[in-house]
């Protein structure tokens, strides 16, 4: 059962049909629950109930204006549509261009439920600090020499998007997110080192699997946290380098997905002349990059924000540029197919084409002894020793997490921290504090040869554009090897 309430959108499409324009509403409700645990104690909870309606008006000629109204009151509502038409007709004397893409738009009736969703209001503030809180403790006694700062939250996020053809779609995406933050305090200062868990089960954090999961994964980070007081700077230098599929994920969004989506084409290195450079080589054949809704993800969407079913996009298929992230607003322009790939913040703000949930993939990858959270740094060594890495260099440079970075969608160079740096061979393992991983998309993407390990997709974070700030994830194999090249490193001193 949806947690909207009574649509507005039907009155407000025969007002639309009134006044002469096309319209797109878009209705949104938004529940969350958080807390912060620190040390041990509640610093903060807070609830958030809130919603409304937004829409989009074409003119006849294919002018548009936005505009949007908190809440469901029907006669706001109206009158806020009224104002917006009245704006599309006054575009065309303001210099815009018109796009009537719109009115060849077929119509969808889509409506996707999960029952998930329907349990947010079972789990109270109270029973989500006694699970957040006992998932708190168990990270704090692994070492007397840390510090523990704890975040969570529930989420349980309802669309409705009707459009004047006659399209009528809703969905529902329910959201459990818990990030523990290991600090380690050392002579050179301090060192945080992050883990996290998702889960769309409102109720994970009392089973048993998501609870090991998590536990093996803030053991991981406590190691690296502690180990990290007492490390050095790596020299910097091209190096084969090995990243785990936190960092892929990155790279595939940061470098690659943003530069695939249309609306950036007049100045992306994936285009030339405002048209996606398609059928050109990127990389080896045994790579692609691909996006698309997963059904259970951080940031899955099933249907695009204008009311469109949103599609798998292979940006890269078997090392070639394939296909591009567009809206219907966006593909003509850049001569790629519509692909539903919309997304908006909220009601309040206008679609536009962004990332659910990208991955790099290989064809095959060399499997992994045991589960991707139960790998050590010395697993990773002999994993690379048995793929025989080391007959071929003496040393390789293993980038572990993932902590943010930026691009130049122009030239394609990139800038990505790590949570910790390992040298590999064959004989040892020696930790160094977080490096820099630098370079060309381009470069990057024909330099990766090999993976290990299946698929890990669930790095999660928050994707931010013109304003907006939705839900990403994504990942690759557990690891992958990229070979030496001049044009991608890792900095130092």
């Amino acid at each position: 059962m949806s947690s909207l309430p009574r649509s507005p959108g039907p009155a407000l499409l025969a007002e639309a049909r009134r006044l002469g324009v096309y319209a797109i509403v878009r209705e949104q409700v938004r529940r969350a629950r958080s807390l912060v645990i620190q040390n041990g104690k509640v610093e903060d909870v807070v609830s958030v109930h809130s919603g409304g309606v937004g829409f989009q008006v074409h003119t006849d000629e294919g002018f548009s204006a936005t505009g949007f109204v908190d809440g469901f009151d029907e006669f706001d509502a109206l009158a806020t549509l009224r104002g917006t038409a009245a704006a599309a007709a006054r575009a065309s004397g303001l210099g815009a261009l018109p796009d009537r893409s719109i009115f060849g738009a077929s119509p969808l009736v889509l409506h996707i439920p999960d029952a998930r969703a329907e349990l947010f209001d079972e789990l109270s503030l109270g029973r989500l600090s006694e699970a957040v809180g006992a998932a708190h403790e168990e990270a704090c006694t692994l070492s007397g020499e840390i510090r523990v700062r704890t975040q969570a939250s529930i989420e349980r996020e309802d669309w409705r998007v009707s459009r004047s053809d006659g399209t009528a779609t809703s969905w529902v995406v329910p959201r459990l997110v818990l990030h523990h933050s290991v600090t380690a305090e050392g002579p050179a200062g301090s060192s945080t080192v992050r883990a996290h868990l998702f889960s769309p089960d409102y109720d994970a954090l009392s089973g048993e699997h998501a609870r090991k999961k998590l536990l093996a994964r803030v053991s991981g980070a406590t190691d690296k946290a502690l180990g990290l007081r007492g490390a050095e700077r790596y020299p910097a230098g091209v190096y084969p380098l090995l990243i785990d599929y936190a960092l892929a994920k990155g790279l595939a969004h940061e470098a690659f997905g943003h530069a695939a989506e249309a609306d950036s084409f007049r100045s992306s290195v994936l285009a030339r002349d405002g048209r996606f450079r398609s059928g050109e080589r990127v990389g080896r054949e045994l790579v692609s990059v691909i996006d698309e809704p997963i059904a259970g993800d951080h940031a899955y969407q099933p249907i695009g924000a204008n009311g469109f079913r949103r599609e798998r996009v292979d940006i890269v298929r078997c090392g070639v540029l394939h296909e591009a992230l567009a809206d219907q607003f966006s593909a003509a322009p850049a001569g790629v197919p519509v692909k539903g790939a919309e997304r908006a913040e909220s009601f309040r703000h206008t679609p536009i084409p962004r990332m659910s949930n990208i991955r790099i993939e290989l064809e095959a990858s060399d499997p992994l002894p045991r589960p991707f959270e139960e790998m050590t740094p010395q697993d990773v060594r002999d994993l690379a020793a048995s793929a025989g890495l080391f007959e071929r260099f003496a040393k390789i440079v293993f980038l572990s997490g993932y902590t943010g970075g930026q691009v130049n969608p122009v030239s394609g160079d990139f800038v990505f921290n790590c949570q910790a740096l390992y040298e590999l061979s064959a004989r040892a393992v020696t930790l160094y504090r977080p490096a820099i991983f630098r370079g060309s998309l381009l470069a990057a993407l024909a330099s990766i040869s090999r993976g290990f390990g299946p698929l890990q997709l669930d790095a999660i974070g928050t994707c931010g554009k013109w304003g907006q700030s939705v839900p990403s994830s994504g990942g690759s194999h557990g690891y992958v090897f990229l070979e030496p090249n001049d044009a991608i490193g890792v900095g130092g001193r």
